[in-house]
């Protein structure tokens, strides 16, 4: 058991999270805390940090070295970034820091910032190929991945704040402020050819990417508060963008989504995001909400561990870190999945479902029963609602919704889940179908080890003489689960006109 702190102090805002490393490895967040420095502030022209925003910074790192005595930490890793390391006096502030808190920080360089940020990104968006920003309040750290892997990277002297200071965005702009500013932006990006047209996805981390997706959602009544892999595409930034340089930063204060403290940084953040979008044409943005903090943690958990920081299949280790996290009975949990991917190989001519669908349905097998954390009773809506909100890397939210409603039907259909809106406004009537015979299938290979004790080796599913049929494989008379098997007959006739008829061979 082992908790650890993580402090990223950036150009704008200081941020703490304490991650708990359980006995049996799991691994959570269990606390966050920000606090708002502007470090970088009146910077610009000398790149030396002034007495009040250092003041500020000693502050908030006195309250997370407090918080972290509260919390009893073991380790604490700490890394200052564009604002200290570009500063004249920033190793003067290190020392200070440690000094007056206690908190040893270390200043990561531009290219050690790039790829913390990449750890964090890779380890939880599914995507193989795209380009990633970090854009904080001092430095802008752009990645080029392939293949899941850095193929480029690096670090610019500028972000949200440092431009907003040295365009005077924080107002109301005129034309010539912003054509100056873009074309600026448009300067520095242009010495990166490898920027060019290359036409994929931008994955963006950092407060900006954030407001971004929050004033986004808002603007479209997105019903769901999720931040992590939401999706925006370039008409819909464009939009939002051409709106907020409208606005005055009282106007701006009232824009839905946008945080207040971020009024006046906005200008300068989204128009740099507008000009990665020209210069890449890229199709769409997705934003992260994990990045050089989660990329910290990953590559100190990755090392005790002995493996490589890039994480293979991000699905699958994240669903049995919340299997373990929930103390979930594993062995059933992975048997359960095992019958239920035979059952869907063997009647593929039933059910037709596609490749993306298995895994989904041996994602949601793994996880069904962990409501049971909460309370045995009604526990698969509570293993929906945990599904709902689990920190499930590699899935859309629209899949994330689909696995809470099978979990929630795992012991029969009910109607209150399509009449819950959270679900209706995601799932369309094909989603509804699909869930319908996942969570038969689903019903049926947990009632196939009723006792938890593996009985059913394997099974062989299939169509013979007109009928579904169901070979048992046990090691002895699996009597209780083939008589909790059969009670599906009904339904299983009801969702693929078939006769259900089980066998023991």
């Amino acid at each position: 058991m082992q908790r650890i702190a993580i402090i990223d102090l950036g150009s704008n805002s200081a941020r703490l999270i304490v991650m708990h490393i359980y006995e049996n490895g799991a691994y959570n967040l269990i606390y966050h805390q920000k606090e708002g420095v502007r470090l970088s502030e009146g910077t610009t022209g000398e790149n030396t940090l002034r007495p009040e925003a250092i003041s500020r910074a000693i502050s908030a790192l006195k309250t997370f070295s407090h918080m972290c005595s509260l919390l009893k930490v073991d380790k604490v890793l700490a890394v200052a970034t564009a604002a200290v390391r570009n500063a004249t006096n920033g190793q003067e502030f290190v020392k200070l820091a440690l000094e007056q808190t206690g908190i040893p920080l270390r200043i990561v360089s531009g290219e050690e910032e790039a790829k913390l940020g990449f750890i964090g990104v890779i380890n939880s968006v599914d995507i193989n190929d795209a380009l990633l920003f970090d854009l904080g309040g001092g430095s802008t750290e752009l990645t080029l991945i392939r293949n899941r892997r850095i193929e480029q990277s690096v670090s610019l002297p500028f972000g949200a704040v440092n431009l907003t200071e040295k365009f005077s965005t924080q107002d109301k702009v005129s034309e010539n402020q912003l054509t100056e500013l873009k074309i600026f932006i448009n300067q520095k990006l242009d010495a990166y050819p490898w920027l060019k047209d290359i036409g994929l996805p931008i994955i963006g981390i950092g407060g900006t990417a954030r407001n971004i997706a929050k004033m986004d959602q808002r603007r479209k009544n997105y019903p769901f508060p999720k931040l992590h892999n939401y999706r925006l595409g370039v008409y819909s930034l464009e939009d939002l963008w051409k709106s907020i340089v409208r606005t005055s930063v009282n106007q701006r204060g009232k824009i839905p989504g946008l945080s207040s403290e971020r009024a006046d940084l906005i200008v300068a953040g989204t128009t740099i995001v507008k000009c990665l979008f020209d210069a890449t044409r890229s199709p769409n943005l997705i934003i992260s909400g994990c990045g050089i903090r989660e990329g910290l943690f990953l590559e100190q958990y990755r090392n005790q561990e002995q493996q490589d920081v890039v994480i293979d299949d991000i699905l699958t280790h994240s669903a049995h870190n919340i299997l373990l996290f929930y103390n979930g009975n594993s062995l059933h949990a992975e048997h359960v999945a095992l019958l239920t991917t035979a059952m869907f190989d063997g009647w593929q001519e039933l059910h037709k479902m596609g490749p993306r669908d298995r895994t989904l349905l041996q994602i949601v097998s793994l996880l069904h029963d962990i409501g049971i954390t909460i309370n045995y009773y009604d526990h698969p809506r509570h293993s929906a609602y945990l599904i709902e909100n689990a920190r499930l890397f590699g899935l859309t939210h629209r899949e994330q919704m689909l696995l809470a409603v099978v979990a929630g039907w795992h012991h029969g259909q009910s109607a209150k889940y399509v009449r819950n809106k959270i679900y209706s406004e995601f799932l369309d009537e094909a989603d509804w179908q699909k869930a319908r015979k996942m969570a038969l299938l689903l019903a049926l290979a947990e009632s196939l080890d009723t006792t938890q004790a593996g009985l059913i080796e394997r099974l062989d599913a299939g169509l013979k003489d007109g009928k579904a049929y169901l070979g048992l494989l046990p090691n002895t008379i699996p009597v209780i689960e083939k008589q909790a098997a059969e009670k599906h007959s009904r339904w299983f006739k009801k969702e693929f006109g078939q006769e259900l008829k089980i066998e023991i061979p």
